[in-house]
């Protein structure tokens, strides 16, 4: 079984010809990338330096993969909780596995994203308390006219009644 390494630490970037092959094998497993971001900065964690390649697919999932520096992916994170992968040295299979784990989950992530809640950022006001006042404004102001009209109207019946019966 011969071990297929995509990544090369050193080079990793977006427009890198591993991470190009990378988009294509999510494509050839069914997972359409719609964004591809590399961070340049390298981290530190539990004693691996590694860097991330984050990939967002079609339907809004997220998958960063960790690579360290010898091109393994060391650790991988499903909308950001971080997933197991049996494979870590063949990157092809893994991103199979990770295919596989995006789509037995994507029921949950799609009701999740339905429950979250938009909070509404503090400088923007709800025009609905002043639009009322403005309404009722507009309205008293065409009952007023309204009335007006009725007097004028009865003023102008009346005279002519009293000419006519004069």
């Amino acid at each position: 079984m011969s071990i297929q390494h995509l990544f090369s630490f050193a080079d990793l970037s977006v427009k890198d010809k591993a991470a190009k092959a990378a988009m294509k094998y999510f494509s050839r497993a069914g997972a359409n990338v719609a964004q591809q971001d590399v961070d340049g900065k390298i981290k530190r964690t539990s004693g691996i330096n590694y860097r991330e390649m984050t990939f967002t697919f079609d339907d809004s999932q997220t998958v960063v993969m960790r690579i360290n520096a010898t091109g393994d992916v060391f650790q991988v994170l499903i909308n950001g909780a971080v997933t197991p992968i049996k494979n870590q040295s063949d990157q092809v299979a893994a991103i199979a596995e990770i295919v596989q784990k995006l789509n037995a989950g994507r029921m949950k992530f799609q009701q999740k994203l339905a429950k979250a809640q938009v909070a509404i950022p503090p400088g923007i006001k709800t025009a609905a308390p002043r639009m009322l006042e403005v309404l009722t404004q507009k309205r008293d102001g065409l009952k007023s006219a309204i009335q007006a009209v009725v007097e004028e109207i009865a003023i102008v019946t009346g005279s002519n009644t009293q000419a006519a019966g004069e």
